[in-house]
């Protein structure tokens, strides 16, 4: 019965020893599958800030330039419109004074 008791603890040693060494050879692919998907991350990233600096600011620049552009079109044409307004009612205000006062004279 010994043999097969000292056979039981060599295989149970046995297994042990698989298990432990399964255990670090799945901890060493972690800790590898973790340093790659940083490695991954890092350049993705770096492509993405390249991205952003080659395409996609100067797209924002000028964007910005043009709403500048048509902002100042805007303004120009508000100004054009005040200026025509002003002018229309310093007509309008003649145009009632000359028939209020031509009407005044008439009814005299």
């Amino acid at each position: 019965m010994k043999p097969e008791i000292d056979q039981i603890i060599s295989c149970d040693e046995v297994a042990r020893a698989s298990v432990e060494a399964a255990k670090r050879e799945a901890e060493d692919l972690v800790k590898k599958a973790r340093q790659e998907a940083e490695a991954l991350q890092f350049e993705l990233k770096a492509r993405l800030d390249e991205v952003k600096k080659n395409e996609i600011a100067p797209i924002l620049e000028k964007s910005q330039i043009q709403a500048q552009e048509t902002m100042a079109q805007a303004e120009r044409y508000i100004q054009g419109l005040k200026d025509r307004v002003a002018l229309r009612k310093a007509e309008i205000v003649e145009d009632f004074v000359s028939e209020a006062l031509g009407e005044v004279g008439s009814s005299s």
